[in-house]
């Protein structure tokens, strides 16, 4: 009897160990990079599952692109797919992706963090603060519903959550301006389109630039991640937005917004130039609502986003 019950003790360990095993679907997720310039977005789908959307250069200057299927089963991650009639397999391991088709092709590619080339840029001098670390006073959101002011939620990172409603500027802008905003979306691997990491940075001509997690999720036109909401998708474009990394990781607008003045009020339609994550993903573009006067909004849609290290430095016309 103590014999068996040791084996009972000594099997049910080496399940938990093998449990215990399996990668967290945050560390599979990710961009990976291989050689002659391949790269793929592994992306959690929940349950242990993901999408794998490889991309590398072909003949004649077009892309190849592929798409398979993963799923983890006891301590690994697998991954299947089919390009034309040649079939792919591929096995994850310590952050590295092994590829390789029923032909013996094979595309080892490595996981890789990208940090967008202005993440924690420091204020220039004549900028506004709207949001720094622990810093609020620029920014107000809807009370609570006994009338009480809601508490600013900070988070790891020097942020905070969006509060509930949103948040806006205090101050209202009527011309041109530079502004820099910090986000990162929330893992929700089992969310879907607009249910995965949505808010949105709202400008003073009522306009959005859409915030959502969309590294390898797909939406419909401008309502992916720095798309102009509903109407015109970044320019750096394959199917999703290719400027976007992986939810938990801070991303970073930078928007030159350029109003023109008539007798000291604004007029006609404002252009913009955006750059995600350093990323320009429009380029002097005309927006469709006329410039006015106005704050900036931050949108609260239900999802914990977080913004951090907020300025606006405004412009001559």
């Amino acid at each position: 009897m103590q014999r068996l019950a040791w084996l009972v003790i000594a099997g049910l360990a080496l399940a938990g160990m093998a449990l215990a095993a399996a990668p967290a679907e945050e560390t599979v997720q990710g961009i990976y990079e291989g050689a002659r310039k391949a790269e793929a977005r592994v992306v959690a789908c929940g349950k242990g599952t993901y999408k794998v959307f490889l991309r590398q250069p072909g003949t004649g200057g077009k892309v190849d692109t592929m798409e398979l299927d993963g799923k983890t089963e006891g301590d690994a991650v697998g991954f299947t797919g089919k390009v034309g009639n040649v079939a792919w397999t591929g096995t994850y391991a310590d952050g590295a992706i092994k590829l390789t088709s029923a032909n013996g092709a094979a595309i080892p590619l490595k996981r890789v963090v990208r940090k967008s080339p202005t993440l924690g840029a420091k204020p220039p001098a004549g900028a506004i603060v709207l949001l720094g670390d622990k810093k609020y006073d620029e920014m107000t959101c809807k009370p609570n519903k006994d009338g009480t002011e809601q508490e600013w939620v900070t988070v790891d990172g020097g942020g905070i959550r969006v509060p509930k409603d949103g948040m806006n500027s205090k101050r209202q802008f009527d011309g041109s301006f530079r502004l820099h905003v910090e986000f990162k979306c929330p893992f929700l691997p089992e969310a879907r389109d607009q249910g995965r990491g949505n808010s949105g940075s709202y400008l003073p001509n009522g306009e959005e630039i859409q915030v959502l997690d969309s590294f390898g999720m797909t939406s419909y036109t401008g309502g992916g991640c720095g798309g102009i909401y509903k109407y015109k998708d970044p320019d750096a474009f394959d199917t999703f937005s290719l400027a976007s990394l992986p939810p938990l990781q801070w991303q970073t607008y930078d928007i030159v917004y350029r109003a023109q003045t008539k007798d000291g009020q604004p007029t006609g339609k404002p252009r913009i130039t955006v750059l995600h994550n350093g990323i320009k993903i429009h380029d002097n573009f005309e927006l469709q609502k006329d410039a006015r006067k106005g704050g900036f909004h931050w949108q609260d849609h239900g999802n914990p986003v977080h913004y951090r290290n907020i300025w606006v430095v405004p412009l001559k016309d």
